[in-house]
């Protein structure tokens, strides 16, 4: 699904780095000719580039568009950025692979980040992929923070963002149930200057797959299915691709460790796509890729058939259970999946910088016309919180339930997910949610369970989330 692909760009790999570089080929120059070509912020020059250090394999991934879409990222980060100033460099040759990893400093975020160039052993043309993560340097000196400094904090972070035109959307930071800060910045809409405001309803991506979840567990609590259900007791073996479907669990799709593949054909029928019956044709192109429960591999796919599981056992459509079992319950009045060629009060349209227009574009082309299980929905950060605070105080699911949800599941080989939700950070200081990307939108949403804080960000513009998250999570070290 095309509105993952800023999450592909972030994880990509390439077949050709399974061994280290044979003779002496200079990393850091190379690394450097980068930065240099990416801090001009002209397309020619990053595109040539491209063109002539990345690998074949690369730039003929993901069915003949790898070039396209490397210069496509490469510009926006460009753009999103600034300039970026490198402030150290290492080379690793660890696990059979070559990385090329720089501290860097970007001017538009004030921030330090992590770009990461992959290598193969060729001497020309031996770039694989690359990334840019936001990597906030620590504190020399760690000294305490009181709430009112920590929401001063982000608040004059945000604004600093905001003036620098790379944050466009709203945040809202609370503990527990007392709302501590929000903000709007930017507009909802350049073609006719709307701004945003806090009710303003933000495309969400991937979190919809906390509400599937949910639904899902929601029938696991009043017995109408199990955790240890085969997927193929509610959805007919014949509609599927090959495979040994008999053994996926319904546990196995919550968490992501079910071996299921992608789905063939979406993109060519995703602007007719409006309900579930639209693409069970479709089926038939999903196939198995691994033992259920031996590792982890995030799978959109997964998410839809426990949407179509949804329907089945409760013989309504997914996106009437969801609103009356989910948003209602969570009182959330403001979100839903959308049918984007309606005109819906109060909603943003997400922008980047399309290489095929030369300009900041609308995504609107480039979509599916409705959210499902998978991604897709909109919500505000009131609405989320709303979420958040539902999950934790049992208006959704009961105390057991809740917590299989939120804890994560090592012992089926995911150690950083539970059923439907993110699992991360240390002892003291967990962090659960999820976040949300695709072209021109950033979303997250924060539970920091031990310290009770609630964080949801959502953006309309290239990476405007993900700095103001990186800030939060460096900072609420501090409290």
């Amino acid at each position: 699904m095309k509105q993952y692909f800023i999450i592909l760009l972030i994880f990509m790999s390439c077949s050709g780095n399974q061994a280290f570089a044979k003779v002496n080929l200079d990393h850091n120059k190379l690394a450097n000719e980068f930065v240099s070509a990416l801090n001009s912020k002209d397309l020619k020059q990053i595109e040539g580039f491209v063109v002539n250090n990345f690998s074949p394999d690369a730039l003929t991934r993901w069915d003949g568009a790898g070039k396209d879409r490397y210069v496509g990222y490469s510009m926006n980060q460009a753009i999103f950025h600034g300039e970026l100033d490198p402030i150290s460099t290492e080379l690793d040759n660890s696990n059979n692979r070559i990385r090329h990893i720089s501290k860097v400093y970007s001017k538009n975020t004030d921030m330090q980040h992590e770009m990461v160039i992959l290598f193969n052993n060729e001497q020309q043309r031996s770039i694989t992929g690359w990334y840019l993560n936001a990597a906030p340097q620590s504190a020399e000196v760690e000294t305490s923070l009181t709430e009112s400094q920590f929401t001063a904090e982000i608040k004059a972070y945000s604004d600093k963002l905001a003036k620098n035109e790379v944050f466009s959307g709203t945040i809202l930071l609370a503990k527990g149930n007392k709302v501590l800060f929000t903000a709007a910045h930017g507009l909802a809409s350049r073609r006719y200057d709307v701004k945003n405001n806090l009710n303003t309803m933000f495309q969400i991506g991937s979190m919809n797959k906390m509400f599937t979840s949910v639904a899902i567990l929601q029938l696991i609590e009043t017995g109408k299915i199990s955790l240890d259900d085969s997927l193929t007791k509610f959805i007919d073996r014949n509609l599927l691709g090959k495979g040994d479907f008999n053994k996926i669990r319904i546990s196995h799709l919550l968490s992501h460790t079910s071996g299921i593949g992608n789905m063939d054909g979406f993109n060519e029928v995703q602007n007719k796509v409006r309900s579930l019956k639209d693409i069970r044709h479709l089926y038939r192109s999903i196939e198995t890729t691994f033992e259920p429960g031996s590792q982890w591999r995030y799978s959109n796919t997964g998410m839809i058939l426990l949407g179509q599981i949804i329907e089945e056992v409760t013989g309504n459509s997914y996106f009437d259970h969801i609103n009356e079992h989910v948003y209602q319950k969570a009182n959330m009045q403001n979100s839903g999946s959308f049918d984007l060629d309606v005109p819906v009060k109060n909603t943003a349209r997400n922008y980047w910088y399309s290489v095929e227009t030369g300009k900041i574009t609308e995504n609107l082309m480039y979509q599916s016309v409705k959210g499902g299980p998978a991604g897709g929905g909109y919500s505000t950060v009131g609405d989320l919180h709303k979420f958040a605070l539902a999950m934790q105080t049992g208006k959704l699911l009961n105390t057991q339930l809740s917590n299989e949800a939120l804890t994560a599941k090592p012992e089926l080989n995911a150690p950083n997910w539970g059923y439907g939700f993110s699992v991360r950070g240390s002892k003291g200081n967990q962090v659960v949610g999820h976040n949300g990307a695709h072209l021109g939108m950033t979303a997250r949403l924060n539970m920091y369970q031990d310290k009770g804080y609630i964080l949801v960000v959502l953006g309309n513009y290239q990476s405007s989330s993900w700095p103001i998250v990186a800030k939060v999570e460096q900072l609420v070290n501090q409290l």
